[in-house]
């Protein structure tokens, strides 16, 4: 981290002109893609959470003195079954848009399908980074790479949907560099 701020003053005491039709941007970078079976993982999910939505909804049945539950409970049945098969739907194109570029002396990150949000992370200010896996990722042999940056926003940023290697290789990338810098 020492010799790139060492650069970057010596760029700043120059302070010459940038050419923004020569610099490498962010929207140009080629992203790799998470893996296929990524979207599995993010089906199970999506169907757990609306199994216990839809679940948490019968419970209106329950209640007593409320009228027409049964046609009020009915609707936010129909509702949610609506909503889930939309964002099922949705799901394939959401991964389409995520992935990762790894460069010399930072990561970027992208995700969002309605709301692109790119997250460039330079190495040498990331803190911590872990390897973690949840239990439905867990069926599938899928991790997550967590990094942890100086930054006040967005201070973790977590790249899912990776093999083993895949997320060892990277974290051993991204720790030599910490060390190494």
């Amino acid at each position: 981290c020492f010799t790139l701020e060492l650069n970057l003053c010596k760029y700043a005491m120059t302070n010459r002109q940038l050419d923004f039709e020569n610099i490498h941007r962010v929207e140009n970078l080629t992203y790799e893609p998470l893996e296929k079976k990524y979207i599995k993982v993010q089906v199970v999910i999506t169907i757990l959470v609306y199994i216990c939505m839809m679940l948490l909804a019968l419970l209106l049945l329950l209640k007593e003195g409320l009228p027409y539950r049964t046609l009020i409970v009915a609707g936010l049945e129909g509702l949610l079954l609506c909503a889930a098969i939309v964002n099922l739907l949705l799901l394939p194109k959401a991964y389409a848009c995520k992935g990762f570029a790894f460069r010399e002396h930072d990561i970027t990150y992208r995700s969002g399908l309605f709301f692109l949000t790119v997250v460039t992370i330079p190495l040498c200010k990331v803190q911590q980074v872990s390897i973690q896996q949840h239990p439905v990722s867990k069926l599938l042999g899928l991790y997550s790479v967590s990094i942890v940056n100086g930054a006040q926003f967005e201070a973790e940023t977590v790249i899912p949907g990776l093999t083993k290697e895949r997320a060892n290789a990277m974290k051993t990338i991204i720790m030599e560099y910490i060390q190494h810098g």
